[in-house]
């Protein structure tokens, strides 16, 4: 990120060294007098572009009756604009006028790459100055000068230091932050400011350093740029905004907020650019420029972080801070029996999204409740205000006809108070499915039944160390080759699978169906909640949105249409006439919307 400021002439080695690359380009001609019209005591500058060309054969002087024009030095200029390099050579000419009139630069000819090129003439003209200025222009006497030995030069007076502002005004922080005391757990906006002095270049190196122990700080986004006066100096301004939010109570002083960078500076004139003239054709300001290293820091922070209170805290707390509202909404009010139902319940406002529990189910009896899946939809930068979704799947365990309710608390830092707030049960009829599964019929036959013979017993007592009867060395098997063990393998592997199957379609069923039949379902339901005229506006668009979200089209179509039905959904909700019925003509063009994402089919379809 790098500002630009006025920076005068600026010779760059890197640049010199990197024209020998470039390829060829038009060659171009150009002369520019800095002054067209100047008093009598003052110089002017003309300036001969030579763009294209590497080098070039210019004049040491220009023959003008009553000026005085000569070739003081020259830069080199590399410019990138779309990937596109071009090099220029600016030979700088200095233009003293002998007189006062109007005068004609002429045509300058330049010899280029083998070709000659011609400038435009220049009109320039001298007029008188007052006697103050007159009087200034003057040759000053000079004191003599002892008479130096052959050979030897005069010893050089020490070159002027360059006037080079004191770091405070160069750059310096400042960061807001509206509230020094504050909650465990609450969220806290922070506007962190960088300026920088817009005469000078700066380039910031890094990410801001920002935070301590106890504390924790949002990422930073992309900074905000501005610019801004103080003290008569105009400023480049980076704004970062962040949010605090503090883990443990206590006192705690936050570091200031650093930010590394690098400006460049005035810096002295080497050898052989420090004649007057040089300098007084410059106004007296260095074309040099060096580079400082900055570490531009805010004022520290401190803050008192409190503990939330322990009386009163309501059981269904989980760790949210701010201030919210709540909805509820069943998305699918008539499942199939033993089909799973959906209890949407959306928490709104400003506060610790991320940190926040979700709410607890009241009323549930005869329902099997399963952990809710979350979803935020955030309406600034740093999620600080927004809408979080929760999502309860629900299986009947009896005949039901309401839904459970939901409670759900926070505490308001505002107020300084816990807040509970509560949803009734809505109309959802359901009944549980038949998941018994029958016991397995017949039996395995004995042995003798299939046709094996009996092993013969031994009818009398068997002494020691005489041999079993119908046992002989010849008559032993390896139980791998005895049926018996084949049999009981393939029965375990038999029930093994039937096992697998039995799980999988209970999960299954658990689950509502595949996932292809379970968003069929689902679809369906959102397009009977769209069409039937009995839902209110802001169910509708819920509706709408979910149902715009799962049809398969391109991603920018599909977003398209889901960010305006979004944008109006959080219009109904935040703002009045939600609760009423949708009008049948906005419902007829809610309708042809969603039907143009899906063409030629209706709702509940699938492509």
């Amino acid at each position: 990120m790098i500002f630009n400021g006025h920076t005068g002439w600026r010779l760059s080695l890197a640049a010199v060294l990197t024209v020998a690359s470039l390829h060829a380009a038009d060659v171009s001609v150009s002369a520019e007098l800095s002054r067209p019209d100047i008093t009598a005591g003052t110089m002017a500058e003309l300036q001969l572009k030579v763009t294209g060309a590497q080098t070039a054969d210019v004049p040491k002087e220009i023959d003008v009756e009553g000026l005085q024009i000569r070739l003081t030095g020259q830069s080199t200029q590399v410019q990138m604009v779309n990937f596109k390099v071009s090099s220029s050579v600016v030979y700088s000419y200095i233009v003293m006028p002998l007189r006062t009139g109007d005068f004609t630069i002429p045509a300058i000819g330049v010899q280029a790459d083998g070709r000659r090129f011609v400038t435009s003439a220049l009109p320039f003209s001298v007029r008188a100055g007052s006697a103050a200025s007159s009087a200034a222009s003057a040759p000053v006497p000079q004191p003599m000068l002892p008479q130096m030995p052959p050979g030897m030069r005069p010893r050089q007076a020490p070159r002027p230091e360059p006037q080079v502002p004191s770091a405070n005004r160069l750059a310096f922080g400042e960061i807001h932050c509206a509230k020094k005391s504050i909650y465990v757990g609450e969220m806290v906006p922070v506007e962190i400011q960088f300026f920088f002095d817009a005469h000078y270049p700066v380039q910031v190196r890094g990410k801001v350093d920002f935070g301590g122990e106890g504390v924790l700080a949002e990422r930073f986004p992309d900074p905000k740029e501005s610019h801004e006066e103080r003290d008569g100096v105009t400023y480049n301004v980076l704004t970062f905004h962040t949010l605090l939010s503090a883990v443990k109570p206590g006192s705690v002083d936050l570091a200031p907020a650093k930010l590394d960078s690098q400006m460049q500076i005035p810096g002295g004139a080497p050898p052989g650019f420090d004649d007057p003239v040089f300098q007084q054709l410059l106004g007296g300001q260095s074309p040099f420029t060096q580079s400082r290293d900055l570490a531009v820091k805010t004022a520290p922070l401190h803050l008192d972080i409190m503990p939330l209170p322990k009386e009163k805290r309501p059981d269904s707390f989980g760790g949210a801070v701010g201030q919210f509202d709540i909805d509820a909404v069943v998305a699918n009010p008539h499942p199939a029996p033993g089909d799973p139902a959906t209890l949407l319940i959306k928490i709104g406002g400003k506060g610790n999204f991320k940190a926040m529990g979700p709410p607890v189910l009241t009323n549930a009896e005869g329902w099997r409740t399963y952990p809710p899946t979350d979803k935020f939809d955030s309406s600034d930068e740093l999620s600080y205000t927004g809408v979080k979704s929760f999502d309860y799947t629900l299986i009947a365990q009896q005949d039901r006809q309401l839904s459970p309710g939901a409670e759900f608390s926070y505490f308001d830092p505002v107020a300084q108070q816990y807040v509970t707030l509560t949803t009734k049960p809505l109309p959802l009829v359901s009944t549980p499915g038949s998941t018994a599964v029958p016991p397995p019929s017949g039996g395995v036959a004995p042995a003798s039944a299939q046709g094996s013979p009996l092993p013969k017993q031994s009818t009398g007592p068997v002494k020691e160390g005489d041999p079993l009867g119908e046992i002989t060395l010849r008559s032993w098997t390896t139980p791998v080759q005895r049926p018996e063990f084949l049999i009981a393998s393939l029965a375990m592997i038999v029930a093994t699978v039937a096992l697998a199957g039995i799980l999988y379609l209970r999960d299954l069923q658990a689950r509502g169906g595949s996932d292809r039949s379970r968003r069929r379902r689902r679809i369906a339901t959102l397009w009977s909640v769209i069409n039937a005229d009995t839902s209110d506006a802001i169910s509708v668009y819920d509706a709408a949105v979910e149902y715009a979200g799962m049809m398969d089209v391109p991603e920018s179509a599909r977003d398209a249409v889901t960010g305006p039905l979004r944008e109006q959904r959080d219009k109904l909700k935040y703002g009045t006439g939600g609760s009423f019925p949708l009008p049948p003509a906005e419902r007829e063009s809610l309708l042809a919307t969603l039907r143009g994402l899906s063409p030629g089919k209706t709702g509940g379809s699938i492509s």
